[in-house]
């Protein structure tokens, strides 16, 4: 899937781990604005890629030590049908193992709050508005569009550290949903991705599973379909949490 499209898809199931086990109604932006970005969090693994150019230097380099370490696990864990893969793109930060760690490193931080809990928003809001704001290039130029996705993340950031409720165990479970959501929208498409690992399946570990009714990243209405019916689904779980999650 397209970076747009994780980050869209990240929104809505980051909405409903808010709206489902949030104890205040900005639990549901927290957590939305959180799940967007860690939807994106397994393409830093290619430096190339929308979100790992989406914050400059910063996501640059996160992405080439990213890739590096993949290719390390890569050629140390592959059997011998494997060949003499790359092992960087789509490779370990699109494993289980890779969507629990990030979830663990999201609810390790976020446990120094408020502090830890912004610093995880204001990251994952930051990287899933820079993807956004780098796919809008009719909207301006690239640094004015990297400038107010920075001003949106610290908003989001602030509404955090200040706002009830924001338990680290639910900001860990929202980065961890995010992840698994890349991986099952990746998954969706013909590249796959190694579910097993680091299992064997098939006298591989790095076997891209991939859905039978797999479409072409960027090339399909299918993938269109599901970025809006996922932008277009967000206000509604936030509409419908109201009632159900206390105000103040």
């Amino acid at each position: 899937m397209m970076g747009s499209s994780h980050a869209a898809t990240g929104l809505l199931t980051g909405a409903v781990v808010g709206a489902l086990a949030g104890t205040e109604w900005t639990d549901v932006l927290v957590c939305a604005a959180v799940g967007a970005g860690a939807a994106l969090l397994p393409d830093l693994d290619e430096p190339g890629s929308t979100v790992g150019r989406s914050l400059g230097f910063v996501s640059e380099k996160t992405s080439e030590g990213l890739r590096a370490l993949s290719r390390r696990v890569y050629a140390a864990t592959s059997t011998e049908r494997e060949g003499r893969g790359d092992g960087g793109h789509r490779h370990l930060t699109h494993t289980l193992p890779a969507v629990l760690v990030f979830g663990a490193l999201g609810w390790l931080v976020a446990l120094f709050q408020p502090v830890g809990t912004a610093l995880v928003v204001l990251a994952m809001a930051a990287l899933g508005a820079g993807t956004v704001a780098r796919s809008l290039k009719g909207w301006g130029p690239l640094r004015t569009r990297r400038r107010a996705a920075l001003v949106v993340a610290i908003v989001l950031a602030v509404v955090a550290a200040f706002a009830p409720g924001g338990a680290a165990w639910m900001i860990g479970l929202t980065v961890a949903v995010g992840a698994l959501t890349h991986v099952l929208g990746d998954w969706l498409t013909r590249s796959g991705v190694p579910l097993a690992w680091p299992f064997v399946h098939r006298g591989k570990r790095w076997w891209m599973f991939r859905s039978p009714v797999a479409f072409h990243t960027g090339k399909s209405p299918v993938e269109v379909a599901i970025r809006w019916v996922s932008l277009a689904g967000t206000p509604v779980v936030a509409f419908l949490a109201v009632p159900t999650v206390p105000v103040g």
